[in-house]
């Protein structure tokens, strides 16, 4: 599913990654782990077309993002790629149906269809209760379970997620692993994961760490 080849980033003086070599297959739920500062949320950004390297490649489906232009890589981030974030980004003056939709209107102007999918999706998700709650009439759980929903709106290739269970208790980050393997082994989504949480990571299919700007497994 992506390829990472050579991945090299710095910031001023501070060299972040340093030669980063990465495959994720395809189905799989890969967790990146390390410690605060070691530049993983940095490598999610460049995996997920956010960043760009200062030296190397990714490949998403063996297409270098690199060659793309801005537009067709605009496309490939709303049709193929889905983000979720620790602290959800959800847009508070929206409902969580309009929250879930807004992807879904971005790539087609047919109001009614999005809808339809997003009730679909939030309904699997154990939602529909939620259908016409704004995010502060939700919980932490049920505001990420929205979020995922969002992500997956147009049916992406990958979804990329930043610390999704960093901000939630104990028993919400439960719902969350069990959320992630529900998706994984139902729709088949490819998941990278940058996260703390060793649980998720234990229940993920593979594990890195990034040690001193390079990847362990």
């Amino acid at each position: 599913m992506i390829r990472a080849e050579n991945i090299h980033k710095s910031y001023e003086d501070v060299k972040v990654l340093k030669g980063i070599d990465l495959i994720i297959p395809k189905g799989k739920t890969v967790a990146i782990m390390g410690k605060s500062g070691a530049g993983k949320s940095t490598l999610l950004q460049i995996l997920g077309t956010l960043d760009n390297p200062d030296q190397g490649k990714v490949f998403l489906e063996d297409q270098c993002v690199a060659e793309l232009k801005s537009k067709e890589l605009a496309q490939i981030r709303n049709n193929k790629i889905g983000f979720v974030f620790q602290f959800h980004h959800l847009l508070n003056e929206f409902t969580a149906v309009e929250n879930v939709a807004i992807p879904a209107m971005v790539n087609s102007n047919n109001k009614n269809q999005a809808f339809k999918k997003a009730k679909e999706l939030l309904d699997y998700l154990e939602l529909s209760h939620r259908f016409e709650h704004k995010p502060n009439e939700m919980s932490g759980g049920e505001q990420q379970r929205v979020a995922f929903a969002r992500a997956l709106i147009n049916n992406p290739k990958v979804v990329f997620a930043d610390e999704p269970t960093g901000n939630l208790d104990q028993g919400t980050s439960e719902e969350v692993h069990n959320l992630i393997q529900k998706l994984k082994n139902e729709m088949n989504q490819t998941f990278v994961i940058v996260t703390h949480d060793a649980y998720l990571a234990q229940v993920c299919d593979i594990s890195f760490d990034i040690v001193d700007g390079r990847i362990v497994e």
